[in-house]
């Protein structure tokens, strides 16, 4: 099979298995395609530039600001807003 799957595996495998493997065949030429073109938009988009951001801020888990904890306040408030609203008729 040109999707990747030997050729013996198909006369195998009911007409439905033979869908799946050929929707999951497109969804991940799909997702490959969408990740090529979002590189090249940030290359191109990155040349125009002035001034390029820090590697470090562009780079999949930098160290984001840590997030401020919820008060027992908070979190009393807002399960009284999440009854009131399921208990609107």
């Amino acid at each position: 099979m040109s999707v990747g799957e030997r050729g013996d595996l198909f006369w195998r495998l009911t007409l439905r298995e033979v869908k799946n493997i050929l929707l999951g065949h497109e969804k991940r030429r799909t997702r490959e395609h969408n990740e090529r073109v979002w590189t090249v938009w940030h290359i191109e988009a990155l040349q125009r530039s002035k001034r390029l951001p820090k590697l470090k801020d562009m780079q999949s888990g930098a160290a984001a600001a840590p997030k401020r904890r919820q008060t027992v306040e908070e979190q009393i408030a807002i399960a009284m807003q999440w009854t009131a609203a399921l208990t609107r008729h």
